[in-house]
């Protein structure tokens, strides 16, 4: 097997990085502070062509590999955890249409979500988690019933993203659209529909310049043509999606674990106690040493799964794998990396308390860890 990256990926990889050291560090602490999304850098990941990176060349996007495109993440999330969070939800109502629409159905929201999101004009918002159903699936209690030629929705759900910005074009809802089967069903909701409202924002330990709350449905009418893959295959679609989330959520915790690292190891050589740099006490070792060694197998196992997503083989054993190791291992490294930095740490002034509060939703997102390990299971014929 060959471990290294090709030029196109090196390239991408460079670009990116130049991108979030000189654009998105300078202001990262000021928009965790205060909650703001900027709009603006935004639109600058747009001009670089970073949300159209997994697009069709037709639609004017670059069409990279799964790789290539989860390497993006990874710097990004290096920088900005918040943003690389609302980049890859936002675009996956438009790229999963995309993929695996029909051809009215690409036609009908081309100009509207997925030009727009490939150009980081606008993005969407999957609409799956409720208060009472996360991961349980069968649990979505939302309900869509078929009017003449209209859904009519009712329902709240929770725990979204994206949603409450202003270029949110898009809902995309999982429904229960026949109880008696237990029929699942994704209906396209657009930004402004009557009956369709966002709360205000969650109060969060982290993650604070990304958009995150509840989407409310009160006889909410959209076209009956609003419905995407086809009637039932909602649910379904939901999960496979999110398999596919769980590995892009994981690359932007490499990038964060990585920014930990190279925070505590910089440090180490700074701080000095007992009259020598701290890197040379064998416990601050230790939590280098741990840290370097699950960035290289988190990196192995990420590229892993990743391949196999490119070659289109059966993934839900890798993704599970790929989100319960990495994420785990991100939250020690950010513990560690407080470790290292001492009491100091403990203070917004030095970064790793922004990473180290960021990396907690990571083992939550997209699947507990403790979910993830159900899912290894069975998997494994448990």
């Amino acid at each position: 097997m060959d471990f290294k990256y090709t030029e196109e990926q090196e390239a991408v990889r460079k670009m990116v990085r130049e991108f979030a050291t000189n654009e998105l560090a300078p202001g990262a602490e000021e928009r965790d502070r205060t909650g703001q999304f900027d709009y603006k850098l935004y639109e600058r990941l747009g001009d670089l062509g970073i949300p159209g990176m997994r697009f069709p060349e037709e639609f004017g996007g670059s069409n990279t590999s799964f790789l290539t495109w989860c390497l993006a993440l990874e710097e990004i999330g290096r920088v900005d955890m918040s943003l690389s969070w609302t980049l890859f939800a936002g675009i996956g109502p438009a790229h999963r249409l995309v993929e695996l629409g029909t051809e009215e159905q690409i036609e009908r929201w081309k100009d509207e979500l997925v030009i727009p999101t490939i150009k980081g004009e606008a993005f969407g918002t999957g609409a799956v988690t409720e208060p009472g159903a996360g991961s349980d699936t069968r649990g979505i209690k939302t309900t869509a019933v078929l009017d003449g030629d209209e859904w009519v929705i009712n329902g709240t759900k929770a725990l979204i993203s994206n949603a409450g910005l202003d270029i949110c074009r898009v809902a995309s809802v999982v429904c229960l659209t026949e109880p008696a089967k237990m029929e699942f069903s994704t209906i396209y909701v657009p930004t402004g529909t009557p009956g369709y409202t966002v709360s205000t924002p969650y109060r969060k330990m982290g993650l604070r310049s990304s958009w995150t709350g509840e989407l409310y449905f009160d006889n909410c009418r959209v076209p009956a043509a609003n419905i995407v893959w086809e009637r039932g295959k909602g649910r379904q679609k939901a999960v496979e999606t999110l398999a596919i989330s769980r590995i892009q959520l994981s690359s932007t915790a490499i990038g964060l674990a990585q920014a930990c690292y190279d925070e505590a190891l910089r440090y180490s050589r700074e701080r000095i106690a007992f009259r020598r740099p701290i890197a040379q006490f064998q416990h601050v070792q230790a939590l280098l040493v741990d840290m370097a060694l699950n960035l290289e197998l988190s990196r192995l196992l990420r590229d892993k799964a990743c391949l196999v997503v490119d070659e289109g083989g059966w993934v839900m054993k890798y993704t599970s794998m790929v989100k319960y190791f990495v994420c785990e291992s991100a939250v020690k490294t950010a513990k560690d990396a407080v470790q290292v930095f001492g009491g100091i740490g403990f203070m917004d002034e030095v970064p790793v308390s922004r990473y180290y509060r960021d990396i907690r939703a990571a083992t939550l997102a997209d699947g507990t860890t403790e979910i993830q390990k159900w899912i290894i299971a069975r998997e494994l014929g448990c």
